[in-house]
């Protein structure tokens, strides 16, 4: 690298992440960019470092940031880095801010789950509707939980899960035994524990490998009356598998706070699917100050690692997608 340090802040509020910088590293030249649209004539400006941010529903002009060929580290925010998908690991070292948001997803995913078995949101309609009418609820105590993804937030969802009661099985890549967890099986033997299943949350990172992961075959093993919640990417499940086993019944109730199209089609038939309740990809239940925050100490403590020449935290392999 010659010259000063040469750094690009892709956010939709760049402004704590490039006063952060510019405190840490006052000699660096640092360039903000608030669209997708700016992107491209922005990421001219031979960077050697990004910060990136996917804060809009379209595809990301990811293109614009690998062709430069100074490019030696991104910084992505949050966990997920499929827009980004592929990069040569060679030539450019990509991070994630994995952590930060792994309790406050654990407990809103639990937290849905439990709305949906003890039908709170069934209550709330009825008390608009000035209608006194108990149901019967399923208890989250003695239940079965399948956490598919044993990431950083699949082991809080485990954890709480467990706190809770309930008998928790986890599916990983390369499974290997996890404390508070029954059983770690791989992708191959995801039906079986479906099939033990009164709870799945899905958090997965969405890969080639995963992509349509949940399928029909995968819902039809499933435990009858299974609920299911998705927090990962609405990729991993296949909508149209998922629309049917739920109108069957064979799935009771979906949770969804992501899908295969963001903002999720006006038409879709989840939208008025009495067993299905929808989230707009909101489960890291943080204020975007706190988001903010998290996201951009983690950046700042990679950044000195970088300048450090030290090993980068949370580097992604693009071949696994995490």
């Amino acid at each position: 690298m010659t010259g000063p340090l040469r750094i690009l802040v892709h956010s939709e509020r760049p402004g704590m992440v490039s006063r952060a910088i510019a405190e840490r590293h006052p000699d660096a030249v640092i360039t903000t960019c608030d669209s997708f649209d700016a992107l491209p004539d922005a990421a001219r400006g031979d960077h050697h470092v990004v910060y990136s941010e996917r804060f809009e529903r379209r595809p990301y002009p990811r293109e614009a940031l690998l062709a430069q060929p100074s490019l030696s580290f991104i910084q992505v925010s949050g966990a997920g880095i499929n827009h980004l998908t592929p990069w040569d690991p060679e030539k450019v070292h990509v991070c994630n801010s994995g952590g930060v948001q792994n309790e406050a997803m654990a407990q809103f995913a639990i937290a849905r789950l439990i709305a949906i078995s003890c039908r709170f949101f069934r209550y709330h309609d009825q008390q608009k509707a000035h209608l006194w009418q108990p149901h019967d609820v399923i208890r989250s105590t003695g239940g079965t939980l399948t956490v598919v993804g044993l990431g950083r937030i699949g082991r809080a969802c485990a954890r709480v899960g467990r706190a809770l009661g309930m008998t928790v099985y986890g599916v990983r890549a390369r499974p290997q035994p996890l404390e508070g967890v029954e059983e770690v099986v791989g992708p191959d033997r995801l039906n079986d524990v479906l099939a033990l299943s009164d709870y799945v949350i899905v958090v997965t990172p969405l890969t080639d490998a995963t992509r349509g992961l949940i399928g029909a075959s995968a819902l039809a093993s499933a435990r009858p009356g299974v609920i299911v919640h998705n927090m990962s990417r609405g990729g991993v499940i296949d909508e149209e598998a998922l629309i049917e086993a739920l109108r069957s019944g064979h799935v009771s109730a979906a949770s969804l706070d992501v899908f295969s199209q963001e903002p999720l089609p006006h038409d879709s038939p989840l939208w008025d699917m009495e067993n299905v309740h929808i989230t707009p990809h909101v489960g890291g239940m943080l204020t975007w100050q706190d988001y903010d925050r998290l996201n951009t100490e983690v950046f700042l403590d990679n950044l000195d690692r970088f300048v450090r020449g030290a090993p980068l935290a949370n580097l992604v392999d693009p071949e696994r997608g995490y």
